[in-house]
């Protein structure tokens, strides 16, 4: 087992000089995917600044909490595996890691007559096993999970810690005290907090980053625009895309009304849908979508900001890029943006052949998963059967957040009256 990394609270005990030199091995969310443009915010993982990872792997660039990999720092972050597209979570503590991978492998070997554990199944990432891999010239064991955003061109992750309270059973009375300074007005508003989320913004065509120093930051009314930014909702509320969502939070909203089996710390939900698909979507509603802003050239009169372009959509809300085409050719003795034109044009091309060849054939473009699961216990035998109200109460806020926000998108969809 390799050194832990040692939370804050813990750190001031030990002088740099004792402090450990060997590769450390931290948690994260379940995510996958990696991104095509630069981010903006708190960075991405670099592969070139890692230890020797196994050939295959890659750091998950989308991790999008818990201790990733940094430069300067010796800390393991999620391994994106290249061979089946799975991610692959490190087995960062002793206890906490067997625990985890007990609860997986319970929910796996469950069969039918065990409904709550196979209703549990349906809702978190399918597990592949485990397996250990040198790394750094260490062996590392590793948590082998479905990549949520297997396929995804440009994924939109949000980590949503659930509950008030974050620390377990096992927990020194630091560590508590530790766990509930964190993140404090948006737990006590919503009994969940946001530890981090990137998004590829249709607004600025940029792909955004936002960590846990933008997580512990947020209040009552920040936090719902927070989601929002997530949601892309700058450029417009997608109906499809809160469907999507609330399909899968109303499941997990349902198992926690009536499951008595387990306690959950420290557990979160993790909301993935890709921005490719978002897109069209939103244009075959008749929304108008900024262009990617372009840097101008030394001496050029381009505006740097985002300009508008309408696009033809067919009846199925694809791309027609050819008549996007001929649009552009007509204009080229007046276009100063022509070669950014081209660049978006390719763009649509390359989702049409992507709805051509199959890869777009899954409908199923944003979801929600129960993921992290090393600080979840049994229910105490001591204790009579009962819902766990500290994960209840957050999930149900977080679904009732969710149905204002298709509400409101439902009114805003409504015609006025008198407007034909």
């Amino acid at each position: 087992m390799s050194q832990l990394k040692l939370p804050p609270y813990q750190r001031r005990k030990i002088s740099s000089s004792k402090r450990p030199t060997t590769l450390n091995v931290s948690e994260g969310s379940c995510s996958g995917g990696q991104g095509k443009r630069s981010p903006v915010g708190y960075g991405i993982q670099n592969p070139d600044e890692c230890p020797s990872l196994p050939e295959g792997c890659l750091p998950l660039h989308c991790q999008v909490a818990g201790h990733a990999f940094r430069k300067g720092t010796d800390s393991l972050g999620m391994l994106s595996s290249g061979d089946d597209g799975s991610v692959l979570k490190p087995v960062a503590k002793l206890l906490a890691g067997t625990r985890e991978i007990k609860f997986y492998e319970q929910i796996a070997r469950a069969t039918a007559e065990s409904k709550e554990l196979v209703r549990l199944r349906e809702i978190t990432p399918q597990y592949r096993g485990q397996l250990k891999l040198p790394v750094g010239g260490e062996v590392i064991e590793f948590l082998k999970l479905e990549d949520l955003t297997q396929g995804m061109l440009e994924p939109c992750i949000m980590d949503l810690k659930i509950g008030r309270r974050s620390w377990d059973p096992m927990a020194t009375e630091e560590k508590r005290q530790y766990e509930a300074s964190k993140y404090t007005d948006s737990r006590q508003a919503y009994g969940f907090c946001i530890p981090g989320f990137q998004v590829y913004s249709l607004q600025t065509g940029r792909l955004q980053r936002y960590g846990k120093d933008y997580g512990k930051r947020l209040t009552e009314v920040t936090l719902k625009d927070a989601v929002r930014r997530f949601l892309n909702a700058d450029v417009g509320l997608c109906r499809q895309q809160l469907v999507l969502f609330l399909t899968d939070l109303w499941n997990i909203q349902n198992w926690a009304r009536s499951q008595t089996t387990f306690r959950l710390y420290a557990s979160s939900v993790l909301l993935v849908y890709d921005a490719r698909r978002l897109k069209p979507v939103l244009q075959h509603a008749g929304r108008k979508l900024p262009t990617t802003p372009v840097s101008p050239a030394t001496g050029s009169n381009t505006p740097t900001t985002p300009t508008f372009s309408t696009t033809t959509i067919n009846e199925l809300g694809d791309v027609e890029p050819l008549q996007h085409y001929f649009q552009i050719q007509r204009s080229h003795s007046s276009n100063h943006n022509y070669e950014e034109e081209i660049k978006i044009m390719k763009e649509n091309y390359t989702f049409m052949l992507d709805n051509l060849v199959g890869s777009y054939e899954e409908k199923i473009w944003a979801k929600a998963r129960m993921i992290d699961f090393a600080h979840t216990f049994p229910l105490p035998s001591s204790e009579p059967p009962s819902v766990d109200r500290n994960y209840l109460e957050g999930i149900d806020n977080l679904v009732k957040l969710f149905e204002d926000l298709l509400k409101e998108c439902e009114i805003q969809n409504t015609p006025k009256q008198g407007v034909a």
